[in-house]
Formats: structure tokens, C-alpha cells, sequence
């Protein structure tokens, strides 16, 4: 009966893959895309950018360890870039959402919608 009960914490210590010694916790790669819809048009003669639509949809996607049941917070900031200049000061912001990793896991089909604050 004790050797059972021993099999089953060792099967159990496996499938976490927890390593005792490094402190390290599993991770699972999550794949974030962005998208956004009906910005506001913040230029006068064209649509707000990127690539002049007020609903982008982002081609770079990022790849980020989520952790189940740690707090992971995000921000996403969207500004309409008229220049080449690195510096965001010159460029219009639109807006900024809030969120966690575990809202978007957790959300249904992974989908979150958010307005821009």
C-alpha cells in the first residue's frame, strides 16, 4: 500500500517536471496575435496607420512562457506612426489595453477583445 501511494507522488512529481534544485517551474509557449478594430481617425488628410486602416491586424506574433497560476500582466500601447523617428513622442497615441496572460488563455476559443483606454 505504501510503495502505491510512493509510485503515485513520484508520477504525480513527473508530470510537473518541477526541478527542486534550479527552483524552475514548467512553462507552455503561448503564440499572441493583435489585432484591432475601429480605431479613431486621429489624421486629418488619411486614415490613422498602420498602413492606413483603422483595423490592423498586426503580422508580428509573440511567444511567451505562460505560467498556470502566476500573474502575468501585460500592456499593449497603439500609436499611429507617421514618421521613421524612434521616438514615440512624435507619433499620435490611440490608446492602451490592460490585461493578463491568464485572461487571454482563459478566455473563450483564447480571444480577447478589449477597448483601448
Amino acid at each position: 500500500m505504501e510503495g502505491d501511494v510512493m509510485d503515485k507522488l513520484e508520477a504525480m512529481a513527473t508530470v510537473c517536471d518541477f526541478d527542486p534544485i534550479t527552483g524552475s517551474i514548467p512553462a507552455t509557449k503561448v503564440e499572441i496575435t493583435v489585432s484591432c478594430r475601429n480605431l479613431l481617425d486621429r489624421d486629418t488628410f488619411s486614415k490613422s496607420d498602420p498602413h492606413n486602416t483603422l483595423n490592423p491586424d498586426f503580422v508580428r506574433k509573440y511567444i511567451l512562457d505562460y505560467f498556470f497560476e502566476e500573474k502575468q500582466n501585460l500592456r499593449f500601447d497603439v500609436y499611429d506612426i507617421d514618421s521613421k523617428s524612434p521616438d514615440l513622442a512624435k507619433h499620435d497615441f490611440l490608446g492602451q489595453v490592460y490585461c493578463t496572460l491568464g485572461e487571454i488563455v482563459g478566455s473563450p476559443a483564447s480571444r480577447l477583445e478589449k477597448p483601448l483606454g
